[in-house]
Parts: structure tokens; sequence; C-alpha cells
């Protein structure tokens, strides 16, 4: 049956389970569309800024060349148009991420109801797979393509000619909805060849029924970087891909990024722990893929290959270049296939690995939980608030604010401005002009509002120049994957003979 594993006769799939299956499938639903409430923040609003430059929809495949075009997600914002309310901008991601429960429950159905529903369970509730399938950009898309694609893989023993197809389709518009699942397509080939070798086959012939089954894949693959280099070639004034003005911390964005995606998915505890989150990642799935490929469960080598082979992949070409554990999400999003099938594994070991699997499962799913409210409580961000206080605090018709990150927070006031429909005037001051032209209003932008001062004084450096208070106002807070937390700081009308 399928890549070489067994079909578990003793836990067939029941009436019964199929009720618990849909009614895991609406809880996730539900968990990504109260996901979809609040703000859109930065990456989501330049997306659909984006979108909004373009004339006809498949300009996202060959003209927006940038690196917060994921098509898929651009073409849905553009046919969207302007004006819409968050939700709406989010409803392919929210629509994509319950889809990709159903397509685990496909890919697991294969070895009985428990590893099914657990899988699907996790995948409905893990806080990194609800935030990503409740924002509006082509993660959610690429994840649920790279599921089917697995599944592809999976069951490629039974019938190769028609499911290469299907794996071929499903690469390329992962690839169409965001390129990070490259490594993971390219893992999957190569643990098909593998599996292949290891059943009998020669290395020639291996490779070459690798290459044959690939073949589909690589096709599509071609027409989507046909329509990118196409656009890298003509002249535009947006073409950008990769990288951006976030520097890496010490340990490294690879190991900045893991960090992040593992952080959050145990509940967002342990703030500041550089590389352990990571290392212990590192550790319990090279644990359990080891495990799985000694009692020879199938899928151990499509796991060793995503989960161990395209996170190498990305360390030998020195990626990611920012710390944002949003480039790993698709490979993250096959840890609850594997911890389904470890708690499979263990279940039918004895009592006591029945227990283990238990806990860890019912620890996994309360931190997530926690994870997801605390998500569903703060959000994103409260960037319309924040317009709210200083256009209400300010009289006359312009807004005269600094920020030490003048792209990042003009794009979101913008949008939040023009949302509001307000007829004042904006005029933002640049981080070196802001000692000198004293803005009304100063905004820190950053992740945690714990580097946050009560107080910024500037100036008074000699007679000619009188210091200046601002005095913290208000602090608009996100929290999670996404989003920034805004501090915001009013100028004192009255100025103090000295800095405090």
């Amino acid at each position: 049956m399928g890549f070489g594993h067994r079909a578990h006769q003793n836990d067939p799939i029941r009436p019964f389970h199929a009720l618990i299956a849909v009614l895991i499938v609406a809880v996730g639903a539900w968990l990504r569309g109260r996901g979809a409430g609040g703000d859109l923040w930065l990456d989501e609003i330049w997306s659909l800024n984006l979108a909004t430059t373009m004339s006809a929809w498949h300009e996202a495949l060959w003209k927006v060349i940038h690196d917060n075009n994921h098509p898929l997600n651009t073409i849905f914002l553009y046919l969207a148009g302007p004006d819409r309310e968050p939700w709406v901008y989010r409803l392919s991601a929210i629509v994509a991420g319950t889809l990709s429960i159903v397509a685990v429950g496909w890919v697991m159905m294969r070895d009985g109801a428990g590893r099914m529903l657990s899988a699907m369970l996790l995948v409905a509730v893990l806080y990194p797979l609800v935030h990503f399938g409740s924002e509006a950009r082509g993660y959610a898309l690429m994840i649920l393509f790279a599921y089917i694609a697995f599944g592809a893989v999976d069951q490629a023993r039974d019938n190769p000619h028609r499911v290469r197809w299907l794996f071929g389709g499903a690469v390329m518009l992962g690839a169409a909805s965001h390129l990070s699942i490259l490594p993971i397509a390219l893992m999957m080939a190569a643990a098909y060849g593998l599996r292949e070798w290891g059943a009998g086959r020669t290395l020639w012939q291996a490779i070459k029924i690798t290459f044959w089954f690939s073949a589909p894949a690589a096709g599509g693959l071609a027409l989507v970087g046909g329509g990118i280099v196409y656009g890298l070639n003509q002249p535009a004034d947006m073409g950008w891909y990769g990288g951006g003005a976030t520097t890496c911390p010490e340990v490294g964005c690879f190991i900045a990024a893991w960090d992040q995606i593992v952080h959050f998915s145990t509940g967002g505890f342990g703030e500041g722990l550089a590389g352990l989150h990571a290392g212990l990642f590192a550790i319990l799935m090279a644990g359990t893929v080891l495990g799985l490929l000694v009692v020879r469960q199938g899928r151990g080598y499509l796991y060793a290959a995503i989960l161990i082979g395209a996170p190498l992949t990305y360390l030998a070409l020195g990626q990611p270049s920012s710390p944002y554990g949003r480039y790993f999400i698709g490979v993250f999003a096959f840890a609850p296939l594997v911890v389904s099938d470890v708690v499979g594994e263990l279940r039918t070991r004895s009592i006591v690995g029945r227990v283990l699997a238990g806990g860890a499962l019912l620890a996994l799913i309360s931190a997530n939980a926690w994870a997801a409210t605390q998500f569903h409580k703060i959000g994103r961000g409260h960037y319309t608030k924040a317009f709210e206080t200083i256009s209400e605090s300010t009289p006359g018709d312009t807004l005269s604010i600094g920020s030490d990150m003048t792209f990042r927070f003009s794009t979101v006031f913008d949008h939040v401005a023009k949302r509001a429909g307000t007829d004042k005037a904006i005029r933002y001051v640049e981080p070196g002009d802001v000692s000198r032209a004293r803005p009304d209003w100063l905004v820190i932008v950053l992740k945690t509002e714990s580097t946050l001062l009560d107080a910024i004084c500037l100036g008074g450096g000699d007679s000619t120049n009188a210091p200046v208070v601002y005095r913290l106002g208000g602090v608009f807070t996100a929290w999670g994957l996404s989003g920034e937390t805004w501090g915001v700081y009013h100028r004192l009308s009255a100025r103090p003979p000295r800095c405090p």
C-alpha cells in the first residue's frame, strides 16, 4: 500500500470517525476564521498594493516581480478589488488552510482512523498553521499543494503513472503560491528515488524513474520560472526578489527563523533563548524520523527528506536571509504528520507507549490552543486604533509623524488612513530629520513592547537647540508570527529646560 507502509486493518475508519473528522475540519475553519479578523499588517498591505498596480490578473505571473508577490494570492487580491474588509482578502488562505486539514486526512487515512484523526487535529490547531491559514499571503496555498504532492508520492507505488501528474500539478501550483515549496518538492522526488532504490532497483534505474516521475513537475516549474525570468528581464520599477532590510541576529537567520516558528508552536514561551527551540526541534525531529526508519515505517524516507534534507538545503544555500519563521512554514507543516505516525507506532507497542503518546499529544494541543487564544486576542497589530489616537489628538489639518522605520510605518498608516477616509494631510519625517523637524508624533516600530521607554528626549545639545520630550501615549501590540507593535509618542507642548 502507498509508499511501502502497512494498511492498519485493525483500525478501520468507521462512520463515527468520519463524523469526528468533520468536526475537526469545522474547528480548524473556525480557528482560521477567527484569525482573519483585525487589521491587515505590513506584508499583506504590501501584497495588496502590488495587486492594485496590475491591469490584468495574469500580470502576477510575469510582470509583478517582487518578493512579496505570491502569484496565486496576488491574483485573488486583484480579483477581490480595493477597499474590502480584511477578512475578504484573507478568504483564500482560510479556504486553503481548511482544505489542508482535509488533504492530511486523505494522506493518512490509509493507515487507519487513529493516525488520520490525530494528524488532522494537529493541522487544525497548531498555531503556526492557524496563523498562516488566516493571512492574506500565499503560504496557506503552498502548504495545501505541498500536502497534495506528499500524498501523490506516498501513493506512487500503487499507480505512478497517474499520481506523477498529480505531483506535478501540485508542485507547479505550490510554486505559484510561494517558492519555498521548491526544496520540499526536490526532497520529495529524492525520497521517491531512494525508496525505489531500496525496493530492489539498481541505482541507475532509480535515477531514471525519479526523473520520469518528476518530469511533469519540472515542466510546471519551467512555466512558473519562465514567467519570473521574463519579468526580471523587462524594465520595471518593482523588481525585487529575496533579502530585505532586516539584519540577521548573532545566531544567524537560519537558527533565528527556526527558533521563531518552534517558539510559537510550543505556546510562545521561553522568549530570548537563542537557538534552544531550534536545537530541541532538530533533535526531536531527527530522533523521531530515525525511529520511523528503524521500524520500517514507509513514510520515513519522505519525512527524512523533508524535515532533514530540506533544512540542510536551505543552510547550504545560505537561506533564509531574514530571521522569520515563515520561511520554514512549508517544512514545519509536515511535523504534525510525523508526530501522528510516531503516536500511532507508540500506541501499538505497550500501555506505557499509549500513555506517553497521549500525554505528548495533549501537551502539544494545549500549548497551541493557548497560543491561538493569544493570537485571536491580540492579533497582528492594532493599527487603526493607533491612527485614531493620533488623528483625534491632533488639531489642525496635518499629521506630522516621525518613525524609526518610515517605510514600514507609512505603508500601514497610509492604508488605515485611506480606509478611515481622513481629510488630513500626512507628513512623514525620516529618522535622520526627526531631531531637526520635531514632528508632533513619534512612532517606534518593533516586535515586542519590552524595549519601549516611557519618554524620548531630543535635542538640548546647545543653546539654539532646545530639548523636546515625547511621552509614550499608547502601545499598540501585535503577537505571534506576523505583525508589529507600535509605540506611539506625543510631543509635549511645554519644553523642559533639560532632558530627563
